[in-house]
């Protein structure tokens, strides 16, 4: 038995519902509160996004951003607003179907708990342990005390750990480096190497 851990967002779920919420919800607050057009408060929000960058923990934190632009609805107010855009992917969940029954499927993301647990709702059942980094640890996965500290919890060699996800950094170089059989899944450009469905990681693991 191996433990494979997955990553959530562009991995298990669609980016729907994460896009919605920064990309659309915070502009659109943003809009509202400042008298801005939409694209207008667009290129606002998203310059301070990148300037902040995605390995500072406060990126990830909807708190820090909606006191930080002094929005007027809070972030939970939002999340009941756009819950329904959260989607599995058909081959994540035929994947998670298929690898539960002879492995221990954990989660690893940097998702904060509150996003992390609406996306998992419907998949939850399968997994043993949902690790959210940024909430638990207080940390982003770009190092590898994130993973070697799960891998003490779980009691378990990297070496026997699997993990897969969509950030090239952190899902594939970060646990690469501590012996964690890595794979990277890119959905869109189809990087060499790269997963294109979470479907083609149980052949993998068959090989």
């Amino acid at each position: 038995m191996k433990v494979i851990s997955f990553d959530v967002d562009g991995t298990l779920i669609d980016l729907g519902f994460v896009n919605t919420f920064w990309d659309v919800e915070v502009p659109r607050l943003y809009a509202k509160k400042y008298g801005l057009k939409f694209d207008e408060a667009f290129k606002i929000v998203r310059s301070a996004y990148d300037e902040l960058g995605d390995e500072d923990l406060r990126w990830y934190k909807p708190e820090y951003w909606f006191k930080r632009f002094s929005l007027d609805e809070s972030p939970e107010e939002v999340i009941e607003r756009i819950k329904h855009k959260v989607k599995v992917f058909p081959d994540a969940l035929e994947t998670i179907e298929y690898l539960h029954k002879d492995n221990e499927l954990i989660v690893v993301s940097n998702a904060p708990r509150k996003f992390l647990d609406l996306g998992i709702k419907d998949i939850r059942h399968y997994f043993s342990r949902i690790y959210s980094c940024t909430s638990d640890f207080g940390t982003v996965r770009k190092k590898p005390e994130v993973y070697i500290r799960i891998c003490e919890e779980l009691k378990v060699n990297p070496k026997n750990v699997v993990h897969v996800g969509d950030h090239y950094k952190f899902d594939y170089e970060v646990p690469r480096s501590i012996g964690i059989k890595a794979f990277f899944i890119d959905r869109i450009n189809g990087r060499d190497g790269a997963l294109r469905s979470l479907t083609e990681l149980i052949e993998k693991l068959k090989s």
